[in-house]
């Protein structure tokens, strides 16, 4: 019995014991050493089946650890050769997915692939949403075109270099909607890695790899 006037020394531990939801291969193993302690599969009443299966799940349940642990460690240096094989798209031009005017000195373009002819007009708004430019491109032919922009506003007034969103409004020749597919083309300044993922970055613009449609020297 400990008295309640008695000061009491208790020790931590920096380390939490979390109980488990699964049995690992030292658990299965010290559950079926106390077994033996305290039952002898050969005496009467007992089939020593039931001990054959427990070794071989023993066996199956190491031999699985060992493929999880070569498994992972395969997965980890396919990761890192992939990384050092992205890491060589630093200076090459790309074509991502994506819409929108990125600004540099004075100069910008994106792509448009369209299903069929059709004219089209584009929305040019800052990064407050407010429209500073309408661009009517014409009638376009089926397939890729570029189209530029010289950073000025309606006005005629030159623009602060930065990202600009752009609204397409493509209208075919039957006066429906045109199906019309967006792209930009870039060239790689970075590669990051991060959250599991690969970025590409451009000009303060950053990509997913998935986004990647094309890569050129």
């Amino acid at each position: 019995m400990i008295s309640t006037t008695t000061p009491v020394t208790t020790s931590t531990s920096n380390t939490t014991n979390t109980p488990k939801s699964t049995l690992d291969k030292d658990g299965f193993l010290k559950l079926l050493v106390a077994q033996l302690k305290n039952q002898d599969p050969t005496g009467a009443g007992q089939d020593p089946n039931q001990m054959v299966q427990q070794l071989t799940s023993f066996s199956s349940l190491e031999q699985a650890q060992q493929t999880n642990s070569l498994l992972t460690g395969l997965q980890t240096q396919t990761a890192g050769l992939f990384q050092a094989q992205t890491a060589g798209l630093v200076g090459k031009t790309v074509k991502v997915d994506g819409s929108g005017f990125n600004l540099r000195s004075g100069a910008a373009s994106m792509n448009i692939e369209l299903g069929a002819a059709a004219n089209v007009t584009l929305t040019v708004k800052d990064a407050n949403g407010k429209v500073v430019a309408t661009l009517p491109q014409g009638h376009l032919a089926r397939g890729l075109s570029a189209m530029t922009w010289d950073g000025r506003d309606a006005s005629g007034n030159v623009l602060p270099d930065g990202s600009y969103k752009v609204d397409v409004k493509a209208t075919g020749d039957d006066g429906q909607p045109a199906a019309f597919r967006t792209s930009l083309t870039m060239k790689v300044d970075a590669v990051t890695f991060k959250s599991g993922g690969i970025y590409l970055a451009s000009g303060g613009n950053v990509f997913s790899l998935a986004d990647v449609l094309e890569i050129t020297a």
